[in-house]
């Protein structure tokens, strides 16, 4: 299920059964824009537009105004690369890496395609002829398709050296196909990096006027199929006669990397341009040998930092009358979208509900739950790096006025500048750490440091003493902050210094430092932790202890990578550990297995010296070799010798990270990952209202069908349950917890590559995702004398008859677990047409009792029995149906199916032998069950399986 199609749901269902069944769920308000990597206008109906980025793939029906996601059919962490629509019907084409999608209906639903790529290969582009609805060709790594019926079939083009690589590829509405050439290591083109075809088997080199490549824009005029342009990246040529002959474009100076090339829908000769540094420049004759440009920048409203940098515009979609109706849209490769109706005159923002923000760090005030704070990372071109809420989270606004970074990877608030009261707006003092590039000018980079003294509204660099990289001040990414708590002026006896008495003064700064690999064992350039005494205003050097680069043979080394998380004993300050991570390359023959010390270290000294503190975790080899990246830490306020780890070693695919713990102040570590899904944990943090301290949550990366989310533990670490329901099933890679008073339920806020996601917990005892209210109107749903809230086996959830508004009374559903296991997680109601049509039956045939969603945490296989109360199945016509991969682990499989493991005990109750290696389970997880399926009133089936 898509990352907001479940959300939807719940909303339907708190509308139907009160406002207690939607508690327990996630649900994010923002912040809206991120990444983009296409954005599409549909000529028959201009008011519509598609856009793709990291977040997703939406539809805008109102010109911009706002975007909602479109997802049916998609797997629920699709990663598009790239986008197509037909000019004259709704037709539509996304692909990932692995597949390519089509809907006939502009993306209400979305059907799977014959375009797989070879094993080993990736899908790298599509392309639809103007024109066509049908017509459309895949690029893979080493390989063409291509169909002529919308996918139904596709064929292997013939003619291609499959030992060359492909990079993008374009159709002319002539129907002749272009092709950029990676790599030709057999010569087969003649080093010619385009190649074109007329007819799909035979292709020809173009004589490109420059070597292109992955990256490289083409276009080609949507009604002139000889007129191409073409560009390196950095210079732009032209042809008229389909790539025979080139002609250069004179660029404005200082046009910088060439982002994107749009040609205007009716005139071939004018071209607008997306320039790193100068913004979209555009001109009405783009062949004359001094064109004149019209540069649109931050000026114009095409800015998207603090800094009035202009905006990495990657693609460009111009209204189809364009300029009888002046209307364009631009999205940028980080800063979000943008609309001008006045023909670029003006810009602003065009981002409401477009879900593509990837928060990588969160900061929440210490007393005031109104106040938070979102860094978007692992953005490389101009980009809002820092979003400010002061409603709690219901609305965000960019806080980056003088920020020059592109990203921001940690946040820390200095409590001792903040006051309690929410009805004042104290300046207090925060800090943003990430990094800048050397953009729109070399000039512009620095060390990637920053405070604030007004709360986040305006920033200063502070980057003193940073060591100097080609030029610049630059310690690689920033990735944690630390403030020392008594570092105040006048510290207390004992404690940290209380609010008023600040600002404190001792940070320390971690990231990954800048490593000299010109010799064995050479000091880095710039260091991984740097410390200051004076609030930022200068910085020193402080990893006295920390690995130099090993050369590992064979012209290889392995490096540390930087330091991705800082925590210090809350009672003692000289205290501290940083995890830290690897870089080196893989599979490079005669090179060893790296053995130089990583994973946590340790300081007793303030952070001066470092000492290895990773015994017990795992290694990247055997006895001896390096220890697994550690990505996030924790450290306990009941126990200071208690710590959690978060390990992963990012060089196996897919991802498999695991948490471990330290009683003894990092001497030894013990996994402690029971429960735990998904890909990989990229933040932890201890409730620190539990007096305990064994509240702990993780949160994780994952896919689509191994969805990620976030756990939480309460009895240190033994085991974990899921509180993920309603959240995308690809990221969370930051956790906060506002302020909150002793008793009140606990409140998480998660970032993800969709934005912050917030959510308030309920009491739900057993954890099994049904909260003890709903489950207490249903009482014992399983009849075993002992209520369902009371039992971490037993889960009843009231739910709506079907679709997305109630019809009719609630139905009570009850999931127990027979045998095989003790645990339930993430136990709801799912309606069945949030997912594509059953093929087998009729839009009605899961009426009215929908899908169950199970989860079984640390489960190898159980038989679980579900109870639709008042269902008679005993009518005939009824099959219990799967909807999910029918191999699992396979995204690519995705569809209904007949579960073989599922019978019907009496009326209303079917048993479900579930075996988490078989089908059945989404997870390819041998020890998590994730489950989605449930009774269908289908015609007799010819095949068991369902597959008709």
């Amino acid at each position: 299920m898509s990352k907001s199609r479940f959300l939807v749901a719940l909303t339907a269902l708190a509308a139907a059964g009160g406002a207690i069944a939607a508690v327990g769920s996630w649900s994010t308000a923002g912040p809206y824009g991120g990444s983009v990597q296409k954005i599409l206008v549909y000529e028959a109906g201009p008011s519509t537009l598609w856009a793709i980025g990291g977040g997703g793939v939406f539809r805008s029906l109102s010109g911009g105004g706002s975007w909602s996601r479109i997802e049916v059919g998609l797997p629920d962490s699709l990663f598009p690369v790239d986008l197509a629509a037909a000019t004259a019907a709704p037709v539509t084409y996304v692909a990932s890496q692995s597949r390519v999608y089509r809907s006939g209906n502009g993306g209400d639903l979305w059907v799977t395609t014959a375009f797989t790529p070879p094993a080993g290969s990736f899908v790298r582009g599509i392309a639809l002829r103007r024109g066509t609805t049908n017509t459309v060709a895949t690029v893979t790594d080493h390989a063409v398709l291509l169909s002529t019926d919308g996918g139904a079939t596709a064929a292997t083009a013939g003619g291609l050296d499959a030992a060359a690589t492909y990079a993008s590829i374009a159709y002319a509405s002539d129907g002749t196909l272009y092709v950029v050439v990676q790599e030709d290591p057999n010569n087969t083109y003649g080093g010619a990096s385009l190649i074109k075809s007329a007819t799909g088997s035979a292709w020809s080199p173009v004589a490109a006027p420059v070597p292109l490549f992955g990256g490289s824009p083409l276009a080609i005029s949507p009604n002139t199929p000889q007129r191409l342009y073409a560009s390196d990246t950095a210079t732009v040529a032209t042809s008229a006669n389909a790539g025979g002959t080139w002609n250069a474009v004179n660029l404005p100076a200082n046009c910088g990397q060439v982002m994107s090339l749009t040609v205007h829908p009716t005139n071939p000769l004018s071209l607008y341009v997306g320039c790193v540094r100068l913004g979209l420049v555009a001109t009405a004759d783009a062949t004359l040998a001094a064109p004149a440009w019209t540069t649109w920048n931050a000026a114009n409203g095409l800015g998207a930092n603090g800094t009035g940098d202009p905006a990495a515009v990657v693609s460009l979609a111009l209204h189809p009358a364009f300029l009888a109706t002046p209307s364009l849209w631009a999205a940028s490769q980080y800063g979000g979208l943008f609309a001008s109706t006045n023909g670029g005159t003006t810009w602003s923002g065009a981002n409401a509900g477009f879900q593509s923000v990837n928060i990588r760090a969160l900061a929440t005030h210490p007393l005031d739950a109104n106040i938070v704070l979102a860094g978007q990372g692992d953005s490389f071109t101009t980009a809002p790096a820092l979003f400010r809420s002061l409603d709690s989270a219901a609305t965000w606004s960019t806080s980056h006025a003088n920020l020059n970074a592109e990203q921001v990877r940690t946040l820390a608030i200095d409590p001792t500048t903040v006051d309690a009261d929410p009805f004042t707006n104290e300046n207090f003092v925060v800090y943003a750490g990430g990094r800048s590039e050397r953009l729109p000018a070399v000039a512009n980079k620095d060390g990637g440091l920053y405070k604030s003294v007004d709360r986040g509204a305006t920033w200063t660099t502070i980057d003193s003493g940073i060591a100097v990289v080609n030029g610049r001040p630059d310690m690689g990414t920033v990735r944690g902050i630390w403030l020392d708590p008594r570092s105040c002026a006048a510290p207390p006896p004992s404690g940290p210094c209380a609010a008023g008495s600040g600002p404190l003064q001792k940070i320390l700064a971690v990231g990954s430092g800048i490593a000299d690999l010109s010799a064995p064992g050479m000091p880095y350039r710039s260091a991984r932790v740097y410390r200051s005494t004076n609030a930022g205003g200068a910085w020193t050097a402080s990893e006295t202890g920390l690995p130099l680069p090993q050369d590992l043979g064979a012209g290889a080394y392995a490096y540390m990578g930087g330091a991705a998380a800082i925590v210090a004993d809350p009672g003692n300050a000289n205290i501290l550990y940083i995890g830290t991570f690897l870089s080196y390359p893989t599979g490079v023959p005669g090179a060893a297995t790296p053995s130089l010390a990583n994973g946590v270290f340790k300081s007793l000294d303030g952070g001066t010296t470092w000492t290895h503190a990773s015994n017990g975790m795992p290694r990247v080899g055997g006895t001896g070799t390096s220890h697994y990246d550690v990505l996030a830490l924790a450290i306990s306020h009941a126990n200071p010798q208690v710590l959690y780890a978060a390990t992963v070693k990012l060089t196996d695919l897919p991802l498999a990270g695991a948490v471990y713990k330290t009683t003894d102040g990092g001497a030894n570590w013990t996994a402690q990952t029971t429960g735990i899904a998904g890909q990989d944990v990229r933040a932890l943090f201890v409730d620190r209202n539990d007096p305990t301290g064994n509240t702990v949550y993780a949160a994780t990366g994952g896919g689509s069908t191994d969805p990620g989310g976030v756990y939480r533990t309460t009895d240190g670490g033994a085991t974990w349950n899921s509180y993920s329901l309603g959240l995308p099933a690809n990221s969370a890679t930051a956790l906060a917890m506002p302020p909150r008073a002793t008793g009140a339920p606990a409140r998480i806020l998660a970032g993800t590559g969709s934005g912050v996601w917030d959510y308030t917990e309920t009491p739900d005892g057993d954890a099994d995702g049904a909260p003890n209210a709903l489950e207490a109107q249903v009482g014992d749903g399983n009849g075993d004398g002992t209520p369902d809230e009371s039992q971490r086996g037993v889960a009843s959830v009231v739910a709506p008859p079907s679709g997305l508004v109630a019809r009719g009374t609630n139905i009570a559903v009850t999931t127990a677990i027979a045998s095989g296991c003790t645990q339930l997680n993430n136990s709801a109601n799912i309606q069945a047409d949030l997912f594509p049509p059953d093929p087998a039956g009729s839009a009605t045939s899961h009426d009215p009792w929908g899908l169950m969603r199970i989860e079984l945490p640390a489960c190898a296989n159980a038989v679980v029995d579900v109870t639709f109360h008042g269902a008679n199945f005993a009518s005939g016509g009824w099959f219990w149906r799967n909807y999910g991969p029918r191999r699992r682990g396979d995204d690519g499989t995705f569809g209904w199916y007949t579960f073989a493991g599922a019978v019907r005990l009496d009326a209303d109750t079917w048993r479900l032998s579930i075996d988490a290696t078989r089908q059945g389970n989404y997870r390819n997880d041998a020890n998590n069950v994730l489950f989605i399926g449930g009774p269908a009133q289908l015609p007799e089936m010819i095949f068991a399986n369902g597959f008709e």
